[in-house]
């Protein structure tokens, strides 16, 4: 992708993302809160679960070990599918500590939404923009269809419902999704560049 369609999608994705937090979040939190059943949340967890970096950077670990020698262009794969995930995830937890944005539970529970930039707090509830879940989504998305193109059908779904199943268990607003996830695709996309 052209560094003129990446700034466009960062563009694009930045109107969306003030567009949501104005006008969409709180109303689209306390509505899926109301849609909560046991079956959603427990799927939502699994995608949590599933959406969790290290299972990802450890199968890409695996993966390069084993190709190296024989599938060198496997294992260069993996090498830039690990990078888009470790390097995209980094970025969303430097972000979350910067932008101190409450979760969703504390607008739920407290009614608190107002952000505490600038404060450095660690606090997972304090820890809401971007979605590093998305962030990690979008990576699979892209990377692991790149790693692995006959899987795409597969890596694409999976991503994108990892990167939902946030707002699901009420961690994350639709703007930190969005945000999370343009931040995974750019990165990404980024990186298929500059592959050997």
């Amino acid at each position: 992708m052209s560094t003129q369609r990446i700034i466009l999608l960062a563009f694009t994705a930045t109107i969306a993302i003030l567009g949501s937090m104005f006008f969409i979040d709180v109303p689209l939190a306390n509505f899926i809160h109301s849609l909560e059943t046991p079956w959603l949340r427990s799927a939502g967890m699994v995608l949590e679960e599933l959406g969790k970096s290290h299972w990802v950077l450890g199968y890409c670990i695996l993966t390069i070990a084993i190709a190296w020698r024989s599938m060198r262009d496997l294992a260069h794969r993996h090498i830039e599918f690990f990078l888009s995930v470790a390097i995209s995830g980094i970025a969303a937890n430097i972000i979350k500590v910067i932008a101190c944005r409450p979760r969703p539970m504390l607008m739920l529970t407290e009614g608190i939404t107002q952000w505490d930039p600038l404060a450095f707090r660690m606090e997972y509830l304090w820890n809401s923009f971007p979605s590093g879940h998305a962030t990690t989504g979008l990576a699979i998305a892209i990377s692991g269809s790149a790693a692995w193109p006959s899987l795409r059908w597969f890596f694409w779904p999976l991503g994108i419902a990892i990167a939902v199943a946030r707002m699901i268990v009420d961690a994350h607003y639709l703007s930190d999704v969005i945000a999370g996830s343009v931040l995974g695709a750019i990165i990404a996309l980024r990186l298929r560049h500059i592959r050997p």
